[in-house]
């Protein structure tokens, strides 16, 4: 019996030790994933690596600490606003649930400009553009972009955090983030044109420490911006209702 409880007590012991170093490795692996929650090497661009670094972000545990530098329902006051118009050759309920469930990397994607990185501030996750899917837009995330400016000679960082989503009035807002060269918002809302089309009125609101930048390089650039994103936004939409009438049929 001695024997017996000899042998039965070192399993036992064993069986502990073994559990406690399997509860050790991970809690080191969560700890690393926690310190470690932004892998550079999934982002292409340099210049967008060097704003994440500049800026610390990389580094932060809790991404809620970034914040935007226009909040929602803020008074636009002082700002400068551009305003351009489209339509979409699509009704309003199809225009605006393809803006709404589009993947971002697809979203953010044209000649002019291309998506890097999203954020959930609310649960901390991190996403690439070569993830498999991503969520579809939602407030509270951060979009940190390369702008590819003078057909990508120049590249500049640029992020945004979504600070507006609303079904009834049929708007959609993003603010650059603190920290950025210009400071404001972009707002997208969309009206039934009664002819069954879609207007699509975005407006930009922004201002600088530049008047150079505000009063002619910022207009410019962010026209052609603006329209490539609405082309591609159109292009999607058209293709997700074509792809809907097949499975209708």
């Amino acid at each position: 019996m001695d024997a017996l409880h000899k042998i039965l007590s070192c399993s036992f012991l064993r069986l502990v030790i073994v559990c406690a170093a399997v509860f050790a490795l991970l809690l080191t692996e969560a700890a690393a994933q926690c310190n470690q929650s932004i892998d550079l090497k999934e982002i292409s661009q340099k210049k967008v690596r060097k704003y994440i670094l500049r800026k610390n972000i990389d580094k932060m545990q809790d991404f809620s600490s970034i914040h935007p530098s226009f909040r929602k329902d803020e008074k636009e006051t002082g700002l400068k606003v551009n305003e351009k118009i489209f339509y979409l050759k699509s009704r309003l309920a199809s225009v605006w649930n393809g803006y709404r469930e589009a993947n971002p990397a697809e979203a953010f994607n044209s000649r002019s400009f291309r998506l890097e990185m999203m954020i959930m501030k609310k649960s901390n996750d991190v996403y690439y553009k070569n993830a498999m899917s991503l969520p579809v837009i939602d407030t509270g995330q951060l979009y940190f972009f390369d702008i590819r400016l003078m057909k990508g000679i120049v590249n500049v960082p640029m992020a945004f955090e979504v600070i507006n989503i609303d079904d009834t009035k049929k708007v959609l807002e993003v603010s650059y983030i603190e920290g950025n060269k210009a400071q404001g918002k972009q707002q997208v809302q969309f009206f039934d044109n009664g002819d069954g089309r879609t207007m699509v009125v975005h407006k930009s609101y922004f201002k600088s420490h530049s008047w150079l930048r505000d009063t002619f390089l910022y207009p410019y650039f962010h026209r052609r911006l603006v329209r490539d994103y609405h082309r591609t936004m159109e292009k999607l939409v058209q293709e997700k209702n074509k792809s809907l009438i097949s499975l209708a049929d």
